[in-house]
């Protein structure tokens, strides 16, 4: 790869975590997480129950694009770096994408009112 073909990519991975944890942080059960930490854990550190769990599961499904067989094989991901990385990793692979825009205001969207 060429330099310029890695930045890119560095700045296409920076892009898919900065959603991810400002997605996290505003669907998390506590009130005033803007964006959560790739260190914290999604069920004790940021309030998450299985149905909190869930939607967003469903949200990062409809943000990223996955292909349905990805998200049923998944392994458990308990921190907001696992999902960071899990997604990074479907990207790769072909079973994801980067959002657009308009991507990811319509999943901002989606996310329930506290």
């Amino acid at each position: 790869m060429n330099s310029g073909t890695e930045e890119q990519k560095e700045s296409q991975d920076s892009a898919v975590r900065n959603h991810i944890r400002k997605l996290v942080g505003n669907l998390s059960p506590l009130k005033g997480v803007p964006e959560a930490r790739p260190d914290q854990v999604l069920r004790e550190e940021l309030g998450y129950d299985s149905v909190r769990q869930v939607e967003l599961t469903f949200l990062l499904e409809e943000l990223f694009a996955f292909d349905s067989h990805v998200i049923d094989g998944a392994p458990l991901l308990e921190t907001v770096s696992d999902l960071e990385n899990f997604t990074l990793d479907a990207i790769s692979k072909g079973h994801a994408k980067v959002p657009s825009q308009s991507d990811v205001d319509r999943a901002r969207k989606l996310i329930p009112d506290q």
